[in-house]
């Protein structure tokens, strides 16, 4: 009967880790596309890029100056998603103990990103 139990309590568990790492893998954040953050654009667009503003300072000559934090290196991906599922099959989730600590260490690199507006809202300096 303790064996029966144990044999349970052992497939429970696997089944629970089943598509952790597969999860992980398709969430993330994208990466913002910095060929729109150019000089001339509109706040309104470079703020559509995933940056996520930090500090805003208004310069004596009337310019905004805004911070940006984003992070590089943590894109979701369907492929290594649809990788992780076919190991855990193929594996029976044994795995789940190697993708699952790998996807973890997935956090990418957090950068900042400065740009400097007119009062309009016009792209004059990025950097």
């Amino acid at each position: 009967m303790k064996k029966l139990i144990l044999s349970g309590v052992l497939i429970l568990a696997a089944l629970s880790m089943q598509g952790c790492s597969a999860v992980m893998a398709l969430n993330g954040q994208k990466e913002p596309d910095f060929s729109i953050v150019t000089k001339g654009q509109s706040k309104a667009i470079v703020e559509s890029q995933p940056l996520k503003p930090i500090s805003t300072e208004k310069l004596a000559n009337g310019n905004l100056v805004s911070t940006y934090q984003y992070v590089m290196g943590k894109e979701p991906s369907a492929g290594r998603a649809a990788v992780y599922v076919l190991l855990d099959c193929v594996t029976l989730f044994i795995s789940e103990l190697v993708t699952m600590p790998i996807e973890m260490g997935k956090n990418g690199d957090i950068k900042f990103l400065k740009v400097e507006y007119t009062p309009d809202g016009q792209v004059v300096r990025v950097g």
